[in-house]
């Protein structure tokens, strides 16, 4: 993974990342002490609890998050499509 972004007690809206190579795997991980959290995409709407990890397309599926009732940390390692370009690495 190229880089890695860490999001301290903030929801995401709704977005794709722009950026990703558009078959490459993101993994995101939520952490922290809040109570509710929910992760939105594809018309779904999936519980995101401390401790959940999710694997997706970031460049492909539009997706956000909320979440409500104390601290929370998200972590997402990520792939830029520039990057992979410039290396031999397919």
């Amino acid at each position: 993974f190229h880089g890695r972004s860490l999001i301290f007690n903030r929801a995401t809206p709704w977005h794709t990342d722009k950026r990703d190579k558009k078959f490459a795997w993101t993994p995101v991980l939520t952490t922290g002490h809040y109570t509710a959290g929910t992760f939105r995409f594809l018309n779904y709407d999936i519980e995101y609890l401390p401790g959940t990890l999710i694997l997706l397309r970031g460049a492909v599926f539009p997706h956000e998050v909320s979440y409500s009732g104390g601290p929370r940390v998200c972590i997402a390692h990520f792939t830029h499509e520039y990057v992979v370009n410039r290396t031999t690495v397919r």
